[in-house]
């Protein structure tokens, strides 16, 4: 009988970018370029602080690395290097980010429903 891993059906390219973020090994990438970038947004130079937040932008979109790779589970993704290398991102504060093209428009979506609800 063969291994539930090797059994593991194949997801969608959105379900497993979103199981990737969740991975302490994405913990990790953005915590290498963050370091390597010393935690200054690569675009405008402000730094980390209380009320400005940095975060790991991807050069090449996720997607495009999980589809390019041909990855189907969490497993494939663990094992791929691509996805973990600190050379496929810089820091960028959080204005910086969301004028990227490849800025997720769920996330907008989301802080445009914020600001309706609050007022």
């Amino acid at each position: 009988m063969k291994s539930e891993t090797k059994n593991q059906a194949r997801m969608s390219v959105t379900g497993l970018v979103k199981l990737i973020r969740k991975l302490p090994q994405y913990e990790a990438w953005k915590r290498s370029v963050f370091l390597r970038d010393h935690f200054q947004c690569q675009q405008c130079g402000k730094r980390n602080g209380r009320k400005r937040v940095i975060e790991a932008h991807h050069l090449m979109e996720l997607s495009t690395l999980v589809r390019m790779n041909g990855l189907g589970t969490v497993e494939d993704a663990i094992s791929c290097l691509a996805l973990w290398c600190p050379d496929n991102g810089h820091t960028l504060c959080h204005s910086c980010h969301e004028q990227t093209e490849s800025y997720p428009k769920s996330f907008r979506k989301l802080k445009k429903e914020k600001k309706r609800k609050n007022g």
